[in-house]
């Protein structure tokens, strides 16, 4: 009983071994992967879906947009986007992609499955954009059918006011290996210089969209806030942007 009992206050002793992204990636278990992928500088754990799609219509002889429930006229949809308040849905998984941590992350858990090569050393090429991904395939399905230009309400926002454009966006298909993902492009440089300084505050990520084809029962819009801080994004003490 007491050699057991001795077990199991081993077991519960905390790991004082460091953050996982302070280690070498060959070092780490599933629980400093799922880490960097769910609850770390590179991926904000507070994200969180909260809307739902709307679709309206303008009636033809006041001008007025309604509800469909109000307007049995349905001819002029409207689409949009409505925020429910004090409703807790599922988080929604937003990734610093182009970050070399991440994709270390991705590579080593397939090690750990048995499926990418136990043996294999990890690598990562640098991207020549930056690269933020939400997983999933119900936030693909609005985003690769939008009822909005992505150009438009998809946005990083710098804290002097200053925003980055959308380049482009782009749809991974899910595998035995990983989600479906859809991946927002923003380019490294502007006229020349670089678009982010690795010691800049905080960066907003804005993401909003609506289906243009809802589906009943669904959530049908996206309408979310991701914050990074590039200053605490730090690889093995080099920026990881």
């Amino acid at each position: 009983m007491i050699n057991r009992l001795r077990v199991v206050a081993v077991l519960a002793i905390p790991s004082f071994g460091g953050l996982p992204w302070d280690k070498a990636p060959e070092k780490w278990d599933r629980a400093d992967a799922y880490r960097i992928l769910q609850d770390s500088p590179w991926s904000p754990a507070q994200v969180k879906l909260d809307t739902k799609s709307t679709t309206h219509y303008t009636d033809r002889q006041t001008g007025r947009v309604d509800d469909f429930s109000l307007n049995r006229d349905q001819s002029n949809p409207v689409s949009g986007i409505e925020v429910r308040p004090g409703k807790e849905l599922p988080p929604i998984p937003v990734l610093w992609w182009s970050s070399k941590v991440v994709r270390l992350a991705q590579q080593r858990l397939k090690q750990l499955r048995g499926s990418g090569g136990a043996a294999q050393p990890l690598d990562t090429p640098n991207l020549p954009d930056y690269v933020l991904a939400i997983e999933g395939s119900e936030p693909q399905r609005i985003l690769r059918d939008p009822a909005q230009d992505l150009h438009d309400t998809i946005f990083l926002e710098l804290p002097d006011g200053v925003t980055i454009d959308l380049s482009e966006a782009s749809f991974i298909d899910a595998t035995d290996d990983q989600d479906a993902r859809t991946e927002f492009h923003f380019p490294r440089e502007t006229d020349g210089r670089p678009t982010i300084d690795p010691d800049t505050e905080r960066i907003i990520f804005h993401c909003h969209a609506a289906a243009k084809t809802p589906r009943q029962g669904r959530d049908n819009a996206i309408s979310l806030r991701a914050e990074f801080k590039p200053r605490m994004m730090r690889f093995r003490n080099a920026p990881d942007l």
